[in-house]
């Protein structure tokens, strides 16, 4: 055996490759053979390692259409001519997998948000993702708190809690408080957004029973590129953004994003209580890259403060001020054959809370590294790693609820083309931590081809580690929180089936998903203090998802349907459906588009019943449609939009009052968001490119 696998090393060729368009030498392509990466210089050249029985070339630069290759271990040059990007297709390179082929080759599904569609969402709300997230198939952005506008990202009708927010792989936006942390992420500079749906605790470890959602920031540009955004709101919002990238000497390039953003707090049914609250936010994100042979490094940091505010118009405020800071690297390097990659990342996030009576502080560490081998063995690509994660919480003046965890853990990931029409993914993680014991998490993914058909097939199982900051907690403060007593970790497993195949100009897929949470934590909210238990059954869901995409010259539409259902077991042996989880959910988005001149676009949402829990107005919310427009126009350097949000406006104070008659038992003054507090909202600026 190892004589063969030397054998393997020995056979391999450094081959090399030039990337032309239009006759012209391509600079800052992606090359990537195997398990092998590298990106083209000012010649076009770039230079990969090929594994003895070959590889799936894979080259790709931006504005320019992918091109896939089969190619062998030979010593000639090989040329690559990359043709027009006529339509934007879903043919990007994936790094949240770690596999580096293009979202069509992997065997596990991943969902790619374009640039295209960020550069739609961003007119929308340029001051955060939730509107991104929200309007994205199988997520929901729950709020939870409605006196902050608080909200986490539930995928596929799990809780929020289950599913980290990263940025470019490194979890920098501190994965136990993303409840805040996504309404304080600007997307102007993300160059795609990968979505994971299901357990991927075998790639991401704790954080990731539910999903993954991988935030990729752009690349630096070859020549100076400066823009700014001016945006205002009819709610009395503003934001005011600067994007600026290019080169910085040498074989080094920048990015940086600075962002300004306010809202008042504006009561808008007249009944005393903030429906949006008043906020103030600087963010700053500078990124360098550093490009070597066979390399390269790119560092990453961001510094966010804000000062958030809501409750009563006249007295009694809730209110939370922000403070965030945070960095992070990543480091690549061929050595021999074999990808060499070290990540890591450090964040601290500062918070002073106010509660009407109940004032505390509080502060999340958490520290990340991780280390990989990746190598070709003909049709197999391996990853071999290991990672190490530390959490740290703690608060003043509450004793019990702080925690300081360290998580050691070893992953393998084998990707294998076992037929032209055949991939397997198989991966596996053990993760020692230091609260709640040893953990095994393991996935499978298989993708067959049949003709123009895409059949994926997935199953994995995770962990998470509870903590009392949970939802329920934001709302109440931790005043009247109990430390939690005799809590075991949260253990699931999830599956899904996914079809796919092009119909004429139309891109079709259903995917069927079902998901089992044993020991899941719950908040019994009942009393005069929020306690926790592990639930006495396990938690399941299930539900199917339809998506179709249709182009046709300047015109893109998109359909998508989603049916969940998510139910879990009460203290007295009931099972209910999850609260706040819509059994249907449908929308309908078209847009037109010439490109460099102008867009405009059109959504339809509609959004089914939920049950709701703890209110004293109804048992089950109605059914809401949402309706929007946008337009953009360009003059030069200089572009206008407009964006019509929620033109049916859809309130929910206008079904039930957002106040409750009296308090509950935990202090709480309001029932749950489950519909928007907005209502009808325009907004419109300005773009400027110089």
């Amino acid at each position: 055996m190892i004589s063969i696998v030397a054998l393997a090393f020995l056979l391999q060729v450094q081959r090399q490759i030039l990337v032309l368009h239009d006759g012209k030498p391509v600079a800052g392509a992606e090359v990537v053979c195997g398990a092998a990466r590298a990106a083209s210089d000012r010649d076009g050249r770039a230079s990969v390692t090929v594994p003895a029985d070959g590889c799936t070339l894979v080259v790709t630069a931006e504005g320019l259409a992918p091109l896939t290759l089969a190619i062998r271990a030979e010593a000639a040059p090989l040329e690559i001519t990359l043709e027009e990007a006529l339509e934007m297709e879903e043919e990007v390179v994936v790094s949240a997998t770690r596999s580096g082929r293009l979202a069509s080759d992997q065997a596990l599904r991943v969902e790619v948000v374009n640039r295209e569609e960020i550069e739609e969402k961003l007119l929308m709300t340029p001051g955060d993702i939730v509107m991104l997230l929200n309007e994205t198939s199988g997520i929901r952005l729950q709020a939870t708190s409605p006196a902050l506008g608080a909200a986490a990202v539930r995928v596929q009708g799990l809780t929020g809690r289950y599913t980290p927010v990263l940025t470019d792989g490194l979890p920098i936006n501190s994965t136990q408080v993303a409840s805040l942390g996504l309404l304080q992420i600007p997307p102007m500079d993300l160059r795609q957004v990968e979505v994971i749906k299901g357990a991927a605790s075998a790639l991401y470890g704790a954080s990731a029973l539910g999903g993954v959602i991988n935030l990729v920031t752009r690349h630096p540009a070859k020549s100076p590129e400066h823009e700014a955004l001016f945006n205002v709101t009819s709610r009395e919002g503003a934001d005011a953004l600067l994007w600026s990238s290019g080169p910085a000497g040498g074989r080094a390039g920048y990015t940086f994003l600075g962002g300004a953003h306010s809202q008042n707090a504006s009561d808008i049914d007249d009944d005393g209580w903030f429906d949006l609250p008043r906020y103030r936010r600087i963010i700053g994100r500078p990124k360098l890259s550093l490009a070597f042979d066979q390399g390269g490094l790119d560092l990453i940091g961001g510094l966010t403060y804000e000062v958030r505010t809501g409750g009563f118009v006249n007295g009694g405020v809730q209110a939370v001020d922000t403070t965030r800071v945070d960095v992070g690297g990543a480091f690549r390097r061929i050595i021999g054959g074999t990808v060499l990659v070290a990540r890591g990342a450090w964040s601290t996030t500062r918070h002073e809370h106010v509660l009407f009576e109940d004032i505390y502080d509080d502060r999340h560490d958490a520290q990340f590294g991780e280390v990989s081998f990746a190598r070709g063995f003909g049709a197999h690509t391996v990853v071999v790693g290991a990672a190490f994660d530390r959490q740290a919480y703690g608060n003043v003046p509450y004793d019990g609820l702080e925690y300081a965890w360290t998580t050691p853990a070893v992953f393998a990931q084998d990707d294998w083309t076992v037929r032209s029409w055949w991939t397997l993914s198989l991966s596996g993680r053990i993760d020692w931590h230091s609260e709640y014991g040893t953990f095994a998490s393991p996935r499978v993914s298989s993708l067959f081809r049949a003709r123009e058909w895409s059949i994926r097939a997935s199953v994995g199982g995770g962990f998470f580690a509870p903590t009392a900051l949970t939802e329920e907690a934001d709302e109440v403060g931790l005043g009247r929180v109990d430390p939690l007593q005799d809590i075991v970790a949260e253990r699931g497993t999830t599956y899904s089936i996914d079809v796919s195949r092009p119909v004429g100009f139309a891109d079709l897929s259903v995917t069927f998903f079902g998901s089992r949470i044993s020991d899941a934590l719950a908040a019994d909210t009942s009393g005069e203090r929020l306690t926790y238990y592990n639930r006495p059954a396990a938690s399941n869901g299930s539900g199917v998802e339809f998506f179709a995409r249709l182009r046709r010259g300047p015109l893109v539409a998109t359909a998508s349907y989603a049916w969940t259902r998510v139910t879990e077991v009460e203290r007295d042996g009931a099972r209910l459906d999850v609260p706040l989880t819509p059994r249907q959910a449908w929308g309908i988005v078209g847009a037109w588009e010439k490109h460099g001149v102008a867009r405009v676009g059109l959504e339809l949402y509609r959004t089914g019943t939920q049950r709701l829990e703890d209110n004293p107005y109804r048992s089950e919310s109605p059914a809401y449609t949402i309706f929007g427009m946008l337009a953009e126009r360009r003059f030069g350097r200089l572009r206008l939009f407009i964006n019509l949000e929620n033109l049916t406006d859809v309130r929910q104070t206008r079904t039930d009052p957002l106040l409750r008659p009296t308090p509950s038992s935990l202090g709480r003054h309001t029932v749950d968001a489950w519909a928007p507090l907005d209502g009808r909202t325009i907004n419109g600026g300005v773009r400027i490119a110089f």
